[in-house]
């Protein structure tokens, strides 16, 4: 028998797969308006990732002329000092350190996020671990709560050979499913590559969705096969405003930009022991399982920063 929750599942896989194969955006692209940060919140963690950290915050500093606030948001930290956060914001031109609210690690950022106006957050992952330690295994708590929780942009610092400063020249914006903050993370890539970089949208048709979206098309026109080409083309083509439309800006800035539908296991990241740079964009809308499984994803098997950039979250949620 079938159970509530499976029954919403398949009405979502109908619901999906007859957008992308009727939806039809037409008419000329317009031009993305750029997001560049203009303040940021590094969370530490005292890990070896935190050196990463401060690498990205300076050379955002460099590019953008951001200000930066640095926060001590370690593990069972103390809440009465401050030392780590006030030695690596003298590392930081224009950098203060800001006090700790709060004992649990995403708590402490979470607050420090409704009290200070900021439009970008750097956390180290796996958080309050070397990476070298923990691998793919897992992304860490605090890394999943941010992503349930976060209502800035997130960006996501992995290995210590993976800089900010040196990613910037590769941007590979990476989309699951159709999603209302798909033109915002497109800003926020564009807005961030470097000077002359390569600027990819991928447009990811994970296996098991293709063959759950195939199985419904098929029952449906049962005298029709569905090959993942025909599903590439018509994912494209739901996404043709967005495409447009950073094709367009991408050329203004003088960017090499290419579109890529293809299938989820070939899609960014790469393995971890991949030493190519690039940096990754993630749109998510935290209410929606898929995707916010779909960002974990990423993020746990990525060795390059993954930047996320969340909508549907509330500035009061806590």
């Amino acid at each position: 028998m079938s159970t509530g929750s499976e029954s919403n599942d398949l009405d979502r896989e109908v619901d999906a797969s007859m957008r992308m194969f009727e939806k039809s955006q037409v008419g000329p692209a317009a031009l993305i308006s750029l997001i560049r940060p203009s303040r940021v919140l590094l969370a530490l963690d005292g890990s070896p990732q935190d050196e990463t950290g401060v690498d990205a915050a300076n050379y955002l500093r460099e590019r953008f002329d951001t200000e930066t606030l640095v926060i001590d948001a370690r593990e069972n930290g103390p809440t009465d000092q401050n030392d780590l956060a006030i030695s690596r914001a003298d590392e930081i031109s224009g950098a203060r350190p800001i006090q700790r609210e709060g004992e649990e690690s995403y708590n402490s950022i979470l607050t420090a996020l409704k009290q200070h106006a900021v439009d970008l957050l750097i956390v180290p992952c796996p958080f309050g671990r070397p990476l070298e330690d923990v691998g793919t295994d897992s992304a860490g708590t605090v890394i999943d709560v941010l992503l349930s929780r976060c209502p800035k942009a997130l960006l996501v610092i992995r290995r210590d050979d993976q800089r900010l400063s040196e990613c910037a020249d590769r941007v590979s914006m990476i989309v699951g499913d159709e999603c209302e903050m798909e033109h915002r993370a497109a800003a926020w890539a564009l807005g961030l590559a470097a000077e002359g970089a390569d600027v990819t949208l991928n447009l990811v048709i994970e296996q098991e969705q293709f063959e759950n979206i195939r199985a419904i098309l098929e029952a449906i026109q049962p005298e029709t096969q569905f090959e993942p080409e025909q599903f590439s083309e018509a994912l494209a083509k739901s996404h043709q405003t967005l495409h447009g439309g950073m094709a367009k800006t991408a050329a203004s800035m003088g960017l090499n930009y290419q579109l890529r539908p293809i299938a989820g296991e070939l899609a960014p990241p790469n393995p971890m022991r991949e030493s190519s740079k690039m940096m990754l964009v993630i749109p998510l809308e935290v209410d929606d399982r898929f995707e916010q499984g779909f960002a974990q994803d990423r993020i746990r098997r990525s060795p390059h920063p993954v930047l996320v950039v969340p909508g549907h979250v509330s500035e009061d949620a806590s």
